[in-house]
């Protein structure tokens, strides 16, 4: 499973919660893996207690399914929790990135182009998990100057439940030596944080709507990808 066990000084709990959720994000446990409580607490050198108690927090967080007699596997999205996933994130996100937009300074801007670097780069060093990473980290640069840490909570849940997801088409991509999405994205954040250089807020967020729409885009091809027959 590709699980790892740190030496920061965390609880047995968190320290599975935290190897378990790097885990599914890098796509070692790509959607539908099952994690068997008992390899994974071997792997960690934990018992099975808190890897159990982990799990269950990611359940509530949707990004992994329990079913009885079956046990924990990584969450499937279907076409309609894609709908329904985006839906909720176009109403929290559209509203937080205006509220972020009139709060941004400077640095947070800096910030936007630095991890829009590290992700250019690691597009073209095939760096999967340093995609998805600054990524992340491009967008909450914006998405953390929001005042309303409820909102932000539940978008970063929003985006966590995507994650597994987006590291499997990011692979698939990679594998395909297919880089037409990813430099099409490049681009859209270019012209977003462009946008926010030239203090052009109201294009900036037109252009991050339209991004979003893209990305659910993104998803359902994923989707129609998996379903098809082999």
């Amino acid at each position: 499973m590709a699980l790892k066990r740190t030496s920061l000084p965390r609880t047995a709990e968190a320290v599975a919660l935290a190897e378990l959720r790097d885990a599914i994000v890098r796509g070692d446990l790509p959607p539908g893996a099952p994690i068997r409580q008992s390899a994974a607490a071997e792997e960690l050198g934990l018992s099975v207690i808190p890897v159990r108690e982990a799990l269950k927090t990611l359940a509530g967080e949707g990004i992994v399914t329990y079913v009885p007699q079956r046990g924990y596997t990584v969450t499937e999205l279907s076409p309609q929790s894609v709908d329904g996933i985006f839906r909720i994130r176009e109403l929290l996100e559209g509203e937080a990135e205006a509220n972020a937009a009139a709060r941004m300074r400077p640095e947070d801007i800096a910030a936007m182009r630095t991890a829009l670097e590290a992700q250019r780069a690691a597009v073209a060093g095939v760096d999967v998990p340093g995609t998805i990473s600054a990524n992340r980290n491009f967008h909450f640069a914006l998405l953390d100057r929001c005042d309303n840490e409820w909102m932000l909570r539940f978008i970063r849940q929003l985006w966590e439940a995507l994650e597994p997801h987006r590291a499997l088409a990011y692979r698939r991509a990679a594998a395909a030596g297919d880089a037409v999405r990813a430099e099409a994205i490049l681009g859209e954040h270019e012209g977003i944080v462009a946008a926010f250089e030239q203090n052009d807020f109201p294009l900036a967020l037109r252009l991050l709507a339209e991004h979003r729409t893209g990305g659910r885009s993104d998803f359902h091809r994923l989707l129609v990808v998996d379903a098809a027959p082999v």
